[in-house]
């Protein structure tokens, strides 16, 4: 069959579900003979992913192992590059990427044993997982997809007591790209500060400074990948970085690449997606919601 790019949709989740889920992402190619390279730098969601076709090769960037992904993985925060992906054949995934804290709020899961780890979803959550990638898989169609996994979550959110304010307090780091000040946070949720830190961690897998410091990478890679007459520089000052070489030291901290070269490799990893982002067929995201880094 002849080569497609990959593509890449978003959907967002039900209005009840958006404290806990930032949006739906399902990828489809058909790659040929060609490899896909996926690079995984840091990265500031939990992700819950369904593989419906050949598995992806995990290549560990230190050492030689190569494993391959479970067909339902639960993908912790990364807060620097492990590995890189290496994906052949048919490419159909569908995923859901949550909140800083959804992962927990909704399934109590210890979710700093997750960061910088992925494992089989069936072994995190429970049996509950496999009903779900069975109900997905036999969909065809990505906004069945959204709805199926919108019930399956409103179920479980239903069952779930409310939670104290670190959930909002992640959410609003991410929505502000990292541009907080971590004692403000920590009042609005009637906690000392070491409280609210190690809560923090607890219920979203780092302390929230660097939080704040992965989540303004994240948004200013997304933002350069968009617009590709920024400069560097310009990105630099637009996310509060000092100057350019802190953001170059922030990229190789985040990611052991230069701001230049992970640019050229997730262009090479989502090429259809930016195209369509720089050409305006495919609209901005909410400012809660980079969509190109995945």
């Amino acid at each position: 069959m002849e080569r497609q790019p990959p593509r890449i949709r978003f959907l967002t989740p039900d209005l009840r579900l958006r404290g806990v889920v930032r949006f739906y992402v399902q990828r489809e190619a058909h790659l040929g003979g060609t490899d896909l390279i996926h690079p995984v730098p840091a990265r500031a969601a939990p992700m819950l992913e369904f593989i419906f076709s050949d598995a992806f090769e995990i290549h560990w960037c230190q050492g030689a192992a190569i494993e391959t992904t479970p067909r339902a993985v639960v993908i912790g925060l990364q807060t620097h590059r492990r590995v890189r992906l290496v994906i052949r054949g048919i490419l159909e995934s569908f995923c859901v990427v949550f909140q800083p804290a959804g992962l927990f709020r909704l399934f109590s899961i210890p979710v700093l044993e997750l960061t910088n780890h992925d494992y089989d979803a069936h072994a995190v959550i429970g049996p509950s997982v496999s009903s779900l990638y069975q109900q997905l898989g036999e969909c065809n169609t990505f906004d069945g997809r959204a709805r199926i996994a919108d019930e399956f979550l409103l179920a479980v959110l239903r069952t779930r007591q409310n939670t104290d304010g670190i959930l909002e307090a992640g959410n609003q780091i991410l929505q502000r790209h990292g541009h907080v000040r971590i004692g403000d946070l920590a009042d609005r949720t009637g906690y000392s500060l070491r409280q609210f830190e190690r809560r923090f961690a607890e219920r979203i897998g780092v302390r929230p400074k660097l939080y704040a410091r992965i989540a303004r990478f994240e948004a200013a890679l997304d933002c350069r990948a968009r617009s590709q007459g920024r400069s560097w520089t310009e990105i630099a000052h637009a996310f509060g970085y000092y100057d350019q070489m802190h953001l170059i030291h922030d990229f190789e901290r985040f990611s052991g690449e230069t701001p230049g070269n992970l640019l050229t490799e997730v262009e090479q990893a989502h090429r259809a997606a930016i195209d369509a982002v720089r050409t305006g067929r495919l609209s901005a995201p909410r400012r809660d919601a980079p969509r190109l880094i995945l």
